[in-house]
């Protein structure tokens, strides 16, 4: 939704949210799921079982065409291609060595001078708004092309794990779908055009739980998605509540944050299904997800990935490394070797999966390393750091919660962020961590990197006994 819809929605009282939300849900399964889609569906499970000749040869013509198209189309690259004299012929003959010789681009540069990088020669048929992984909000341009490919390699992923585009789901994401304030149920709107049931995980509180559970038992969904951390507190409290559910989902399918060990295994407890771990961005990245073999698999018909060790250098098989993407799905805002801050494990040796798919394999998903906050009031908070995303200002922002009473908010700002945009962010903390707790907002110069050389958006400093 656009600032305006957002603000109309979060102020409308349940009712008028389902109506909202549907009109929303209706044209967005217009827009995604229309008959490019479907062909571009069919190509990407072709593609999925496809010799791996066969993807290099599709991924090297999409290459071609989107560098042809920012050469002639976008002023950022096209003057990047002049200072390295690259040619339109070069591109058509060898687009991959092409590839090498751009600059890497930088988070700081796709945010700033996201106007120039644009590709002008599509129309803009959708803008994203995401906090990124440092918690700088940057926008996103999209075509209908790249709406639909993008949405054709995810329900790939789908097909793969055996849920099908009509399937019934939950989604558990950053979202505020219901009022902050809400007491008793319903924590959740249904959106009927795209079969999702829509949980909030601003209320995951012990006392709720038993209506999320309730729910989950009445609405049966094939499939479960979302952030693994709201998964896994549903989970923890099935299990050591011994509740056993009416209905076993196809699958559960994670992201936006690491799956850790303990999360999966509790997650597979509580659900009796297969938690499948998966890897894009709100940016456009391109795709990493898990087979029915428990394998991480490059999608490689979305993109190229570059592995790259702390020196710059190309990292060694069992190395932790920085991930430089080049995306085929995303034409009107181009990622050509954009450096997008997350991580993955290398395995020792190239693997080849039994599961038919030919596409090369990495071992762990590393991934953003934020944690779970915890305040009395709201009970556990996946995603605070969405509260920075409307914010007119932020460069980056960090959300540090020292103790259940105390949080600090580090900011990097420009000279858009004033009095009004400070009230708006401490608005939106409210909203998502409760009104009775101290808010301390500073502005910094730097905000230093966490473990691995990761951002870390949003982090505790205490322990929290789940």
């Amino acid at each position: 939704m656009g600032g305006l819809a957002k603000k109309v929605y979060d102020k409308s009282p349940y009712f008028f949210k389902y109506l909202l939300l549907n009109f929303k849900g209706y044209l967005n399964a217009k827009q995604r799921y229309n008959s490019r889609f479907k062909s571009s569906l069919q190509e990407h499970i072709d593609l999925w079982g496809a010799d791996i000749q066969d993807i290099n040869d599709f991924q090297k013509k999409k290459l071609s065409k989107l560098l042809t198209e920012v050469h002639q189309h976008s002023q950022w690259y096209a003057s990047i291609m002049k200072e390295h004299k690259i040619t339109l012929k070069e591109i058509e003959s060898n687009p991959i060595e092409v590839l090498k010789r751009m600059p890497i681009l930088e988070k700081s540069d796709r945010k700033k001078h996201v106007d120039l990088i644009v590709n002008t020669s599509r129309k803009t048929d959708m803008v994203n708004h995401t906090s990124g992984t440092t918690g700088s909000p940057t926008m996103d341009y999209l075509d209908q092309e790249s709406i639909n490919d993008s949405f054709a390699v995810w329900k790939r992923f789908h097909n793969v794990i055996g849920v099908k585009t009509k399937d019934k789901q939950v989604r558990f994401s950053g979202r505020l779908v219901i009022n902050n304030d809400a007491k008793k149920p319903p924590f959740w709107v249904y959106n009927y055009f795209e079969k999702q049931l829509m949980m909030s995980t601003y209320h995951l509180k012990s006392e709720n739980f038993k209506f999320y559970i309730e729910k989950l038992n009445k609405f049966k969904p094939k499939l479960i998605d979302g952030y693994p951390s709201a998964i896994f507190i549903i989970s923890k409290f099935i299990n050591k509540n011994k509740i056993k559910l009416s209905f076993v989902p196809k699958a559960i399918a994670v992201t936006s944050e690491t799956l850790y060990d303990y999360q999966r295994i509790e997650i597979e407890k509580a659900f009796r299904c297969h938690v499948h771990n998966q890897y894009a961005s709100n940016e456009g990245s391109p795709f990493i997800t898990e087979c029915t073999n428990g394998n991480l698999h490059v999608n490689l018909d979305s993109g190229i990935f570059e592995y790259v060790n702390n020196e710059g250098k190309p990292a060694k098989p069992g190395e932790i490394a920085n991930l430089v993407v080049t995306s085929i799905i995303r034409f009107k805002t181009p990622l050509i070797r954009y450096n997008i801050g997350d991580t993955v494990l290398l395995p020792l040796q190239n693997e080849i999966c039994n599961c038919n798919c030919n596409m090369p394999i990495v071992k762990k998903i590393i991934g953003r390393e934020d944690d779970i906050l915890w305040t009395e009031e709201k009970g556990y908070v996946v995603s605070a750091d969405t509260a920075l995303i409307d914010i007119e200002g932020i460069m980056e922002g960090q959300i540090i919660q020292e103790n259940p009473k105390l949080v600090v908010v580090n900011l990097i700002v420009d000279d858009a962020f004033n009095k009004k945009m400070q009230d708006r962010l401490l608005n939106n903390l409210k909203d998502r961590l409760g009104e009775h707790i101290d808010y301390t907002i500073n502005i910094v110069d730097n905000i230093p990197l966490g473990p691995n050389e990761k951002f870390d958006a949003q982090k505790r400093n205490f322990e929290l006994k789940f």
